[in-house]
């Protein structure tokens, strides 16, 4: 029988390589695409796990709060005093969270409680030894993972809880978990939050039904005097102009700038108190021109008032100079939105009007007759009267009516905001 022959094949240098495994070129490609994939996943993961942490906190603090209603709901702590604000520790509640959060163990941790003549009302504040935690007293159905904060320390938490009635009462009760004693705090509230955790604080023992003219009202920081009930709604007068424009002293231009870089900008300042009478200086404020701001036209001498267009005469159901094109119209608009960033919901935002101003107390010509508040900056008003002047407040109390067709005045904003 014939042998057959067995013939090799030589491998080339190219199937020898192919044999023997990856190229470095490929080898670097799959480096690079991995690292692409983790630059793009690792924040994705890093995000994922920290929200997960935070919903796991806001779930401990619920099963915490749920622990304190069933303590409350027997009835053997007697908190039945309406004008009280009561603070449970996490520790007096036995239930398997109340001493650790998902980053720690809870150092200050409360469940805020108020009756509210039928039942009860429930808040969350808390740190832990992370110095993660709330540290604003935040209604139980409203907490989510935004309100939790990093860097808190004890006294951030002890601090608002010593000093801050829920509702406007007065009266705060801490509770000792050894003695089931109440501990009443000396000198009850200095501040306050609405009943709902908003960030809108009344006086202390009233509300916003019941706030009278002339009360302030709080919004963060940014303090604000009553004006008038107005159905539903309240309306509030800034205490102080924004701090916004130039700073101009007349006959000498701009000598200098409050800009959006400086603290307060934007916000209400005790320097921007505007024009004071027989005193050139204008301290942040912005420049008014009729023929820039004024609606419409009145008969032939002063185009840019707005009137009647039917009647067309000067002095003729004339209307607001506040309108949407106006640069002041700009701030009070960016005014609404930083307090709304503090959590308030502002249902308008302008400026006072000329009608408003007589409601309280002012007189066509001045103001002496009404409180000192309405006229201690000096102000623009949103109204045109009497032959369509663009009227403002003074410091001294005097109403002055201005007809500007050219020319610039410059004054303060005082916003006003309905609530």
């Amino acid at each position: 029988m014939e042998k057959k022959k067995v013939v090799k094949k030589k491998l080339s240098k190219k199937n020898v390589a192919k044999k023997n495994g990856f190229t470095l070129i490929e080898l670097l490609a799959v480096i690079i695409i991995l690292g692409i994939l983790m630059i793009i996943a690792i924040p994705s993961v890093t995000k994922y796990i920290s929200d997960s942490r935070k919903s796991a906190y806001i779930d401990t603090a619920k099963e915490i709060v749920s622990g304190t209603r069933n303590k409350v709901n027997d009835g053997k702590l007697g908190m039945y005093d309406t004008n009280a604000t009561y603070y449970i520790p996490s520790s007096y509640i036995q239930t398997e969270n109340a001493s650790k959060s998902p980053y720690g163990e809870f150092t200050e941790a409360y469940v805020g409680v108020t009756y509210n003549g039928t039942g009860y009302d429930y808040y969350w504040i808390s740190t832990d030894d992370a110095g993660q935690g709330v540290s604003k007293i935040t209604p139980l159905d409203k907490l989510e993972t935004d309100d939790i904060e990093s860097d808190l320390t004890d006294s951030d938490i002890t601090g608002v809880i010593e000093t801050t009635g829920i509702g406007n009462r007065d009266k705060i009760l801490i509770l000792d978990p050894s003695t089931e004693t109440w501990r009443e705090v000396v000198g009850g509230a200095t501040n306050n939050i609405s009943e709902d955790g908003g960030v809108v604080v009344y006086p202390i023992g009233k509300t916003k039904e019941t706030v009278a003219i002339g009360d302030i009202v709080k919004i963060g920081s940014e303090e604000f005097y009553v004006v008038k009930h107005d159905g539903n709604d309240l309306v509030l007068l800034a205490h102080y102009n924004l701090k916004v424009g130039n700073i101009i002293t007349m006959g000498l231009g701009t000598t200098g700038e409050y800009t959006d870089s400086d603290p307060g900008y934007g916000l209400q300042s005790s320097e921007a108190k505007g024009a004071v009478v027989n005193d050139s200086t204008f301290k942040g404020t912005i420049e008014f021109s009729s023929t820039n701001y004024w609606n419409g036209k009145v008969g032939n001498n002063y185009p840019g008032a707005y009137c009647n267009e039917d009647t067309n005469v000067a002095g003729a159901n004339c209307a607001y100079v506040y309108d949407s094109n106006s640069t002041l119209k700009s701030y009070v608009d960016a005014y609404k939105s930083v307090l709304e960033k503090k959590g308030a919901t502002i249902k308008k935002a302008r400026i006072l009007k000329l009608e408003e101003l007589l409601e309280l107390g002012c007189a066509n010509e001045d103001c002496t007759s009404s409180p000192s508040w309405v006229y201690e900056t000096s102000y623009w008003l949103g109204s045109a009267y009497d032959n369509d002047a663009i009227w403002f407040v003074a410091t001294d109390g005097e109403l002055h009516g201005v007809i500007y067709t050219d020319g610039v005045m410059v004054l303060g904003i005082r916003p006003v905001i309905v609530i």
